[in-house]
């Protein structure tokens, strides 16, 4: 499972200490837990977890908000065990949010093969954003590049080819990226 460890949030002490318990037992290595929603939106300021399980509903709230406000500010699974009457308001309601819900009861077995899914899954999905953001960043320089292509094309009367390479070279020679020298020239021109 995570390192970062597991946020238990649940309305009753005698199950956070069973869920506290079965997750240590598989390697976490911290359990932290609140007890309402509101002491979870206070406490997921300072924590980080890897993984979070919500035993819907809670003393304060069902929990979709808690799960809806959350799910932004952290690359943690999400697990939430629901009762039956509950289920698929919960599912429906935090498909979005890529939070997993089982019903109540689960055996322990489920539980622990959904928990190590749920990190997975987000970790893969943190992957695969930074990749994302990485990708957005290189479209975007090169989008700068191409405009101080475009106005050395223009202003200088350079062809196409003779501004790329001029970009080129101006980076290769002062050792800076080309986005460095396409923005020179933007802010020069």
């Amino acid at each position: 499972m995570d390192a970062r460890g597991v946020f238990i949030v649940c309305s009753k002490p005698e199950m956070i200490k069973e869920l506290r318990a079965l997750m240590l037992k598989q390697g976490c290595s911290s359990v932290e837990y609140a007890l309402s929603a509101n002491e979870a939106r206070r406490k997921l300021d300072f924590f980080e977890p890897g993984l979070i399980l919500v035993n819907a509903p809670l003393q304060d709230e069902l929990g979709i908000q808690l799960i809806i406000d959350i799910a932004d500010k952290t690359d943690a699974g999400i697990i939430v065990l629901s009762r039956h009457e509950h289920l698929t308001e919960m599912q429906y309601s935090l498909e979005k949010v890529g939070a997993l819900v089982l019903p109540k009861p689960i055996s322990r077995t489920i539980l622990i093969q959904t928990a190590r899914f749920a990190s997975q899954s987000r970790k893969s999905i943190k992957g695969l954003k930074l990749q994302n953001d990485d990708l957005e960043k290189r479209i975007q320089d090169r989008k700068i590049i191409e405009k101080a292509k475009w106005i050395l094309v223009d202003k200088m009367n350079m062809s196409e080819p003779q501004a790329h390479r001029y970009i080129q070279k101006r980076a290769m020679d002062l050792r800076v990226p080309q986005i460095k020298v396409a923005e020179d020239i933007l802010n020069n021109f």
